[in-house]
């Protein structure tokens, strides 16, 4: 079914068109509004889960001191599934099918240094965190025609809060695995952007007064000194279990009171929606269009509208169903790639009469590529300083990207941009296959170089050893004609002509997230200076762009890239500087506490 008025082949003869007039506009990407009514019909429930986890005590033994005491683990969270058949409603049933998993995490345990652990201790507490569900949702791919995309949602538990409070878009980062994405997961909760994306559906347990925090928190610094102090002495078997048992518990509501202090409650207990994107999950057997920003804008929004609707009214949901507050805010926020799809999706939403609708405010987005242009560039710059890339697969993915879907470069090929040597470690194959991380990838390129005397490893390679000379060429000399100024509003001149580099330009041009809009609600950035990956130039940009409601933090701690991104999520440590261990992601809450400040 087309949903547009618009065909592919009319608009690659527009195109053409367009060339021969010498009227050259960034416009190669097509409307992907809504032209007709939204059918909510055709998304589905795929699954429900509980997000958990277990604190518990074991007994364990020096090997070479065959000294004896207790230790408190905590276990990061992970999902039971209704699919398993567990009533994921019934606490017996959840803690039944938590057991084998007790088991598998203390065997890790005992591999792990000299010691010996004994029988896990009757002390153990089991944390429910929130619900999940995963769902399948209709949408469009970059030729109009309507498919069937996967995501999952996240929402409180039935006892954790008595309304929903905001709709939180979540876009996740970069992904060249399928098994990486969000509807995938059941456990690195913890440490993964949609799982910490996905604690904004939880809701603090007690409210206590100023009176109860201020205790709190001393007893919860104290119980773990004590705690800590016991279990070198000898006697943590005896005393300390209980008192870390107290410290774990004291802990969780300190984080509770520092929420209650922080004054505004509208951050928590929210349902958080995130998109596995077209390429991954139910059509992993499809090109992931990197970058097409967009397009999955789009393909978010949907799965936003159609998660919202399924939560409000689908009967597998009936008994984790809160009203959804009258006056609910819609917010997006991601990080890298989902930082510039959370852009898109401000834009997408403004730029479609969505905002009453979806009750939008804004946005936070961290590290993002939100110009591609200006990223080469930067590229460009480390590779005349004889630097090289700190991630080199971003490269492919966002040639193959703009190759797989980018009206501009519908008939051109990778031969065209890369070196031979370069595309003979398969790395197209690689990327294609949703089998390998950027990790997997990395070590992938190690091997090739190993197992082939005189080839490159490519996992440190330079920009000039990736691309073909005439590639290569072609973007250095903008580089060299625009070094000055290509972080201005005005940006890199577009080309007055058609070519093989000049479609990869205007393909590269076409989802520029710093021109052709002004944002109308707060657009919060965060992103760190010495992000070598998603470099820095991106955020002066947009910032140099797009007006007045923009805000750009710089990252207090000025990481790369991937640590970077930890402090977007979690925050720096001065954030809580009484000791606490983050169970909970707090910077995130910041961003939604900022946006939700705006009146609706």
């Amino acid at each position: 079914m087309k949903l547009y008025q618009t065909s592919g082949g009319m608009r690659f003869l527009l195109l053409i068109l367009a060339a021969t007039l010498g009227i050259l506009q960034v416009a190669a990407q097509d409307n992907f509004g809504y032209t007709e009514p939204i059918d909510y019909s055709k998304a589905r429930i795929v699954d429900i889960g509980v997000v958990v986890s277990d604190m518990m005590v074991y007994s364990r033994t020096n090997l070479e001191t065959m000294v004896t005491d207790s230790v408190l683990y905590e276990s990061e969270p992970e999902v039971i599934w209704r699919s398993e058949n567990v009533d994921i409603y019934d606490s017996t049933q959840v803690d039944r099918a938590m057991q084998p998993r007790r088991k598998a995490r203390r065997n890790v345990l005992e591999d792990n240094g000299q010691w010996q652990w004994g029988n896990l201790m009757d002390t153990f507490f089991m944390n429910f965190y929130y619900y999940v569900f995963r769902f399948v949702y209709p949408s469009v791919d970059a030729d109009g025609n309507e498919i069937m995309l996967s995501g999952i949602a996240a929402c409180p538990t039935p006892k954790g809060a008595s309304k929903v409070n905001n709709i939180i878009i979540g876009t996740h980062i970069t992904i060249t695995a399928d098994g990486q994405r969000p509807s995938a997961q059941t456990n690195n909760f913890a440490r993964d952007d949609w799982g910490m994306l996905m604690t904004l559906a939880a809701g603090p347990k007690f409210i206590l007064n100023d009176l109860g925090g201020s205790l709190l928190i001393t007893a919860q610094v104290a119980t773990g000194a004590i705690a800590v102090a016991l279990i070198m002495t000898g006697w943590g078997a005896f005393i300390g279990a209980p008192l870390l048992a107290v410290n774990f518990i004291t802990n969780n509501l300190v984080i509770d009171q520092i929420k209650k202090a922080w004054g505004n409650h509208d951050y928590n207990n929210n349902l958080v929606i995130l998109a596995d994107y077209e390429g991954y999950g139910l059509t992993k057997d499809r090109a992931h269009p990197y970058l097409y920003q967009e397009l999955t804008a789009r393909q978010c929004i949907d799965a936003t509208r159609h998660g919202k609707y399924l939560y409000e009214h689908d009967a597998d949901l009936l008994y984790l169903r809160h009203d959804i507050r009258s006056e609910f805010r819609t917010i997006s926020v991601g990080y890298s790639q989902g930082g510039s799809v959370a852009m898109a999706c401000h834009r997408f939403v403004e730029q479609n009469d969505l905002v009453n609708e979806l009750h939008f405010v804004g946005s936070a987005c961290g590290d993002g590529p939100y110009d591609p242009i200006s990223t080469l560039m930067f590229y460009c710059e480390k590779d005349l300083e004889g630097k090289g890339m700190k991630m080199p697969v971003v490269l492919p993915l966002i040639v193959k990207g703009m190759l797989d879907t980018n009206p501009y470069m519908k008939e051109h090929k990778a031969e065209e941009y890369f070196r031979p040597e370069f595309l003979e470690t398969g790395i197209m194959d690689w990327i294609a296959s949703k089998n390998y991380s950027t990790d997997d990838i990395d070590k992938k390129w190690k091997k090739y170089a190993k197992d082939n005397p005189g080839k490159l490893d490519y996992s440190s390679a330079k920009m000039r050893d990736i691309m073909n000379q005439e590639c290569y060429d072609y973007f250095i000399n903008i580089y060299n004609n625009n070094k000055n100024t290509f972080t201005s509003a005005a940006g890199v001149p577009m080309p007055e002509h058609r070519g093989v580099m000049e479609d990869l330009h205007l393909a590269l041009s076409s989802n520029d997230m710093t021109s052709g809009w002004n944002p109308s609600h707060p657009l919060l950035l965060f992103h760190s200076k010495g992000d070598n990956v998603v470099p820095y130039v991106n955020a002066t940009r947009a910032k140099n762009a797009l007006g007045s409601k923009v805000n750009l933090e710089n990252a207090p701690n000025g990481l790369d890239h991937i640590d970077s991104g930890i402090d977007f999520f979690r925050g720096d440590d001065d954030k809580l500087d009484v000791g606490l261990k983050r169970v909970l992601s707090t910077r995130l809450f910041d961003y939604v506490t900022e946006l939700c400040i705006k009146k609706w």
